[in-house]
């Protein structure tokens, strides 16, 4: 690596510079670090495959070659193409989720949200159920992917959630999750790494779901002197619609039970949830209602609870919305090797990388500029470090 760009300490390409190369020596015409830094700027100019790789590497050969060693050139699309297939995807997931960890260090994470995105083009042809699942975490407070992991096929997921916590910085923040991981195993794992958890009720637990409903439903009578009840109602409007949410939430007194959690399975649960929801259509009038339920070790306010269950739709809106409609991410039909879970990974860099530049210009736009901008490009790059 050239001298002649100073890189900062602690940025991305210093976590890059840990990865082993799977390569044997005598093949090695390109340094392991030139090959990844070229793909992950391609990604962050928007390039979907490795010949937009190559070519966007081609094109910026000059620039790149100011701190990279590209004595031989700009690697070809094959020998992209050929180092991710052997890449170790759990090193390069690692290297992103230390690198993450590294650059979020001393800001509030606020919550983290779980939830699992599959990769649609991934599957071999005549072999549907061989498509990739990923389990992904998102950050509300740094809005910034905190990592990922495969798993093996979605109904495999529960696993690699609890797998996943094992990597990330938990302590102090709130841990949402859909339904399907509504686990004591999973709320344990968030506990005893110091975090809090808010997980979703539905048909994978029914009978603790109806004992949860009845508790909402007996406002007096026995059990009732046994918990608070508080609750907070918000009223928005917008997408030609009148919306009306009401959070109810039954906190737990000291030393009393609720009486749905037989042989205290689910730890510290300090309180249950109802979010009632009734949406008003301006145009016809049709209004359509729903109630959804929660259970969680928290003790805050129903605002609160309330901004957690709305915070946790960021994962899809901010994150695997971003990963389809922007980086076109099932769109993609890279199959072979570990190509699709690194392709994945690499996507997950570059959008961190876009999310770090301050400016307020959409995600496209600072594709736009990171291709036609070397300086720009250069900020992007450099972001990591300059946290």
């Amino acid at each position: 690596m050239s001298k002649d760009l100073q890189i900062e300490p602690e940025n991305l390409i210093d976590f890059l510079s840990a990865i082993e190369d799977p390569r044997i020596d005598r093949t090695k015409k390109h340094d392991l670090i030139d090959i990844l830094v070229i793909a992950i700027c391609a990604a962050v100019a928007g390039a979907k495959n490795w010949v937009e790789i190559e070519d966007f590497g081609n094109a910026k050969i000059e620039w790149f070659s100011q701190f990279l060693n590209l004595e031989h050139g700009i690697p070809s699309h094959d020998t992209f193409r050929r180092l991710f297939i052997m890449l170790d995807p759990g090193m390069f997931r690692d290297t992103f989720i230390n690198w993450v960890n590294a650059v979020t260090r001393d800001t509030d994470l606020k919550q983290i949200c779980i939830d699992g995105k599959t990769l649609r083009r991934s599957f071999k042809k005549g072999k549907a159920s061989s498509a990739i699942h990923m389990v992904n975490a998102w950050s509300t407070g740094a809005s910034l992917s905190m990592g990922q992991m495969k798993s093996e096929g979605k109904k495999n997921e529960i696993k690699t959630v609890q797998k996943l916590l094992n990597l990330l910085h938990v302590k102090g923040h709130i841990i949402t999750a859909d339904a399907m991981n509504c686990q004591v195993k999973t709320a344990e794992s968030i506990l005893e790494k110091g975090g809090e958890y808010l997980l979703s009720l539905k048909g994978n637990h029914k009978y603790l779901e109806k004992r949860v409903q009845d508790r909402f439903a007996k406002k007096t009578g026995k059990g009732s002197r046994s918990m608070k009840r508080s609750s907070y109602t918000k009223k928005e409007k917008g997408h030609g619609r009148m919306e009306k949410r009401r959070c109810t939430v039954l906190k737990r007194k000291e030393g009393k039970s609720f009486e749905i959690n037989p042989l205290e399975r689910w730890p510290s649960l300090n309180s249950i949830v109802e979010i009632s929801s009734e949406r008003r259509e301006i145009a016809t009038g049709k209004v359509s209602e729903e109630k959804r339920y929660y259970i969680t070790s928290l003790k805050s306010s129903a605002k609160e609870i309330l901004e957690s269950v709305r915070g946790h739709w960021e994962v899809e809106n901010k994150l695997h919305w971003v990963l389809d409609v922007v980086f076109r991410e099932d769109d993609c039909r890279s199959r072979t090797g570990y190509i699709p879970e690194n392709f994945s990974v690499l996507r997950q860099f570059a959008l961190n990388l876009i999310k770090q530049e301050p400016s307020k210009k959409s995600i496209k736009r600072k594709q736009n500029l990171a291709g036609w901008d070397e300086e720009f490009l250069l900020t992007v790059l450099l972001g990591g470090g300059s946290n």
